[in-house]
C-alpha cells in the first residue's frame, strides 16, 4: 500500500460530514462536531468545530474508525446525547476524503466498543476489532437476518451488550437484537413534536389529551422538542426549558 512519489495512501484525509435529520434541523440548528479518531500513533485523538475541518491524519495499519458526535452547545446539548455519525479506514474514502455517514456511526461506536472489550479479557484469544469482517457486517445489517426494527433503526440494538458478548465467544447474528423498552407517560407535555438522539429514530407526537408516551431504556437517552429537552429513561424523567 506503499509507493514512491504519488502514491496511494495519502498523508491525511478530509472529513465530510452528513447533513443532519431535518427535525434535528428544525428544532436545533446547525450543530458543532466533535471527532474522534485513531492517530498514527494508535492514540485517540479529538477535534472540534463546525463542517468545515481540515485532514486528520489516521492510524492506517487495520480498519480505522472515525466517530462524529453532534452536539448543541448553546442549548446545554453536549457531545454523546445524540448519536454519532462515522466512517471506517479504508473503507469509506476516496482519495483524499474521508465519507462520514450515519449508517457507519453505527460501526466506529462498535469498533471502540470490541476494542474496550478485547483489552478487558482475563483470558483467552482477545478478539479485536481491526480482526472483525466489516464489510460483511455491513451487508448484514442491510438484510433480513436482523430484526426489520434494527435495520430501520440501528440504535435500537443494544450494541454494548452485544460487543461484550463477540469479545467473550465471538461473532453471533443472533445477538443482534431490539433493547428492551419500556413506556414512559410524561403529563402534562409542553409539546406536541419531539425528536429522540438517534439520527434514525422517528418522532413521538404529544396526544390531544397532552400526555406523551415514549418507549425508553433503563440507560438515560434525549429528546428535543421547540419548548426544550428531555432527560429520560425507564421509570423517571426531567424536562429542561431552552434559555434565551
Amino acid at each position: 500500500m506503499t509507493a514512491c512519489g504519488h502514491g496511494i495512501i495519502h498523508a491525511g484525509y478530509k472529513p465530510e460530514l452528513p447533513e443532519i435529520p431535518d427535525l434535528w434541523d428544525e428544532i436545533l440548528g446547525a450543530p458543532r462536531w466533535k471527532l474522534e479518531w485513531l492517530n498514527p500513533d494508535g492514540k485517540w485523538s479529538s477535534l472540534e468545530g463546525l463542517r468545515n475541518f481540515d485532514e486528520i491524519k489516521m492510524m492506517q495499519e487495520w480498519t480505522t474508525p472515525v466517530l462524529a458526535w453532534p452536539y448543541w452547545p448553546e442549548k446545554n446539548l453536549h457531545p454523546g446525547l445524540f448519536s454519532p455519525a462515522g466512517a471506517l479506514f479504508p473503507w469509506d474514502v476516496s482519495g483524499s476524503s474521508l465519507f462520514l455517514s450515519w449508517e457507519a456511526g453505527i460501526d466506529a461506536y462498535l469498533w471502540r466498543e470490541l476494542a474496550a472489550n478485547a483489552e478487558i479479557r482475563p483470558s483467552g484469544t482477545p478478539r479485536y476489532p481491526w480482526y472483525f469482517d466489516w464489510p460483511r457486517f455491513r451487508e448484514l445489517m442491510k438484510s433480513d437476518n436482523v430484526p426489520p426494527e434494527v435495520r430501520l433503526d440501528p440504535w435500537l440494538a443494544d450494541w454494548k451488550e452485544f460487543a461484550k458478548k463477540t469479545a467473550e465467544s465471538g461473532f453471533d447474528r443472533r445477538r443482534i437484537k431490539v433493547e428492551p423498552r419500556t413506556i414512559l407517560t410524561i403529563n402534562p407535555c409542553p409539546d406536541i413534536i419531539w425528536a429522540g438522539y438517534s439520527a434514525f429514530g422517528a418522532p413521538v407526537e404529544t396526544e390531544e389529551n397532552g400526555i406523551l408516551e415514549i418507549p425508553v431504556k433503563i440507560t438515560p437517552e434525549t429528546w428535543v422538542s421547540e419548548s426544550g429537552f428531555l432527560r429520560c429513561q425507564k421509570g423517571t424523567w426531567i424536562f429542561i426549558p431552552w434559555t434565551e
